[in-house]
């Protein structure tokens, strides 16, 4: 963290001070003179990475309210800059605080307290010295700024007091009202007399208060104007007996000593008075006004910022440190868990070994034999029953007596060979009962088992019937036909009669007693889906 160095600044001089955990420590002064700028100049250059709070402890500082419409944004900004024109002539170093806003009849007013140096030509040397060595000046402030702030150390909440402090710098009294400034004035100290100071100090508190009824800040008819006067240890008896409280002020003496013990400074410079307090609770608050402009802090702006990215950066860092930790962690838990399970998967290598070593010996390996096992299980899958079909070639039995089977060759393959040599032979003609086109022998090693059907090649005679009886026989075996293809499922491959019937063929021969004895047979080849 940068150190804090205050400059306390006079009419007369400019007093450096180092500030560190509540111990205030005076290192050097300057005198408002050309060689005390230069020495200043040589001072900010031991200190670069300090940060500086300048405290303007002058005469020349004006406090004026006034009133605005409650504006926001961009135009609140041109009214204030155009208030601060019209009140000063120089507003390089002028302040604006809000006092809150009230309702004036129909609309709204902010209520403003206007601050500024009126002679701003005597910190130009020393400003000047502060951007050329570009130093990190925090802020110009003064006494009245900090004065409420001192009040609430003190332990002072009243709705409005009066603080009263001796400084190097002369005699300051500042009016507080409801938390913020609302006045001061700093007068000369010609007399270095404790009861003559002690009586400037009430007789000023009375101006102040006549003053304030004039203004019509304070009721007449009301309550008592507390005054906090600070007075140093070895004179406090004479301030008690000077400030006396009376129908319009109500005094409270507290030692100089008391009050920094309060506030929390644990020491000070030897013969510093009030201003040491102030300087205190300025390097150990974050005071929010004050008058130097932006150009004037833009080092201690950039060091801010700097100082945020590094600490973004420190925090990401860390956060990264932190997470690799517990992934490191993460990492070792997963090791160690794969390590105990690479321990009991060879503990059960070395159990099943042993219970392997108990079987009886088979005349074949187990690899090969759990390779038979799998085979017969998807074989075992794909087998198919006759079942079903033969179930429907019965039924289309039923209402034909003539018909007997002789034979049934039934096959469950892509194209069996009986249904190629059957499906070659039948009658080409009838474009209703062609056969498909025949598999080549080895289809059936690459079908698919949605590509497999049943096929069943039925060979029979007709009975009580001749054989010349074409007509008969022709009729009974179509009404069988008909039987299997009205099934579910059923579709009729081929068909071969006991005599050819085809166009292109003559019916010859003897139709005598010969046929008469000779039985007429037929084939039928009938297919069904696979499944």
């Amino acid at each position: 963290m940068a150190e804090k160095r205050l400059l306390y600044f006079t009419a007369g001089q400019v007093s450096a001070f180092r500030w560190k955990g509540g111990r205030l420590e005076a290192e050097e002064t300057f005198a408002q003179r050309e060689e005390g700028v230069a020495a200043f100049a040589q001072y900010l250059t031991r200190h670069p990475a300090a940060l500086y709070y300048m405290l303007a402890d002058v005469v020349e500082e004006d406090f004026a309210t006034d009133s605005i419409p409650a504006v926001r944004g961009s135009d609140r900004r041109e009214l204030l800059a155009r208030k601060l024109s019209q009140r000063y002539r120089d507003t390089s170093l002028a302040l604006t605080q809000s006092l809150g806003t009230r309702s004036v009849g129909d609309r709204r007013e902010e209520h403003l307290l206007f601050s500024s140096f009126t002679n701003t030509q005597q910190f130009q040397p020393w400003l000047t010295a502060l951007g050329t060595h570009e130093a990190r000046l925090v802020g110009l402030y003064s006494p009245p700024l900090l004065a409420p702030l001192v009040g609430a150390r003190l332990g002072y909440k009243q709705e409005h007091y009066l603080l009263v402090t001796v400084e190097k710098a002369g005699l300051r009294q500042t009016f507080v009202h409801q938390g913020a400034v609302r006045f001061s004035r700093l007068g000369r100290i010609t007399e270095n007399d404790a009861t003559k100071t002690a009586a400037a100090c009430a007789a000023e508190s009375a101006r102040i208060q006549q003053y304030l009824v004039s203004l019509r800040i304070l009721s007449r008819d009301g309550p008592r104007l507390k005054a906090v006067v600070l007075a140093p240890a070895a004179d406090w008896q004479a301030y008690t007996n000077i400030c006396v409280s009376n129908a319009q002020i109500d005094y409270e003496v507290l030692k100089e000593e008391d009050a920094a013990q309060r506030c929390g400074l644990k020491s000070a410079p030897a013969g510093s008075t009030a201003e040491a307090l102030f300087l205190h609770v300025l390097a150990g608050s974050q005071v929010g006004a004050q008058f130097a402009s932006d150009t004037l802090r833009r080092q201690y702006h950039l060091w801010r910022a700097r100082l945020a990215l590094l600490t973004v950066g420190a925090a990401a860092f860390a956060f990264c440190l932190l997470l690799s930790g517990f992934k490191m962690l993460d990492m070792y838990g997963v090791n160690e868990s794969a390590g105990a399970d690479r321990r009991l998967e060879a503990a059960a290598q070395q159990q099943y070994a042993r219970i392997q070593a108990t079987f009886p010996k088979t005349p074949t390996s187990t690899d090969r034999l759990d390779a038979i096992v799998k085979n017969y299980g998807a074989l075992r899958a794909q087998t198919r029953g006759p079942e079903g079909l033969l179930l429907q070639i019965s039924r289309a039995l039923a209402n034909l007596p003539q018909i007997e089977i002789d034979s049934i060759d039934w096959d469950a393959s892509k194209a069996p060979a009986a249904a190629q040599a059957a499906a070659s032979q039948s009658n080409a003609a009838k474009a209703g009962e062609a056969a498909p086109a025949a598999a080549a022998p080895n289809a059936n090693a690459s079908a698919k088992p949605e590509d497999i059907r049943q096929y069943a090649t039925i060979q029979g005679h007709v009975v009580s019937t001749q054989a010349s009886d074409f007509r008969t026989v022709t009729q009974l075996v179509d009404q069988f036909a008909g039987a299997l293809r009205g099934q579910p499922g059923i579709q009729l491959v081929s068909r071969r009669l006991p005599f050819d019937i085809s166009a292109g063929q003559s019916l010859a021969g003897d139709i005598g007693a010969a046929r008469e004895t000779e039985v007429p047979r037929f084939t039928i080849v009938i297919s069904k889906p696979g499944a």
